[in-house]
């Protein structure tokens, strides 16, 4: 039986609005820093843009973990019916699902950059061996470059039903992971602290000190 992510953050996160800017909206966690120092015209920079954020999935995701992929779109009333999810957008394909495998969701849209009032939720769970995140990493990093695809601009969100981890990438500059307890989260803050991100360190160091 799927467990949905609304008993996964109620039971674990129970403050948390799942959101954007997740670094901000819970007080354990690590932001890392996926640029590179080349141009963003240069396919290097994207390259090396994945292989961050892979070394950081990787590190959070055990081959066997069973994993939920929560999927967030703002429900916009004007636009639903061009942006409602569809059984052919990229995600379902690449994760080989059906719309009726999903768990769908109508929520009150209380994230932090909230721009309507509603959003719309699915949840799709894999064993992480079944997931090309790689692929999705990179059409998240292509998401505010026009000229590259595929892409993806709704926020995706992967939740470690082992660990309780939850790692979100919010586009080519970066991607921030969660804990609901701070040894847990110790062992990736220690082996990517050369990841992470400059301006938040402080903020860091005060947690796992």
């Amino acid at each position: 039986m799927l467990t949905t992510s609304s008993q996964f953050i109620n039971q674990y996160y129970p403050s948390l609005i799942l959101g954007p800017a997740l670094f901000y909206s819970w007080n354990i966690g690590v932001r890392f820093d996926l640029q590179s120092e080349v141009s963003t015209s240069d396919q290097a920079y994207f390259t090396e843009v994945v292989r961050r954020a892979t070394s950081v999935f990787e590190a959070v995701f055990k081959p066997t973990d069973e994993v939920l992929i929560v999927v967030q779109r703002p429900r916009d009333k004007r636009y639903f019916r061009r942006r409602r999810f569809r059984a052919n957008d990229l995600l379902f394909r690449l994760l080989n699902a059906s719309k009726q495998e999903a768990h769908f969701q109508r929520l009150a849209n209380r994230t932090r950059f909230a721009s309507t009032q509603q959003l719309i939720r699915f949840t799709i769970q894999r064993s992480a061996n079944q997931i090309p995140y790689q692929q999705i990493l990179q059409a998240i990093s292509y998401q505010d470059f026009s000229s590259r695809t595929p892409q993806l601009h709704d926020d995706i969100f992967f939740l470690n039903l082992r660990s309780k981890l939850i790692l979100h990438m919010y586009d080519d500059r970066g991607l921030d992971v969660i804990s609901s307890n701070a040894d847990t989260l110790r062992p990736l803050y220690n082996s990517h602290h050369h990841l992470l991100l400059d301006y938040d360190r402080q903020q860091m160091l005060a947690t796992f000190s």
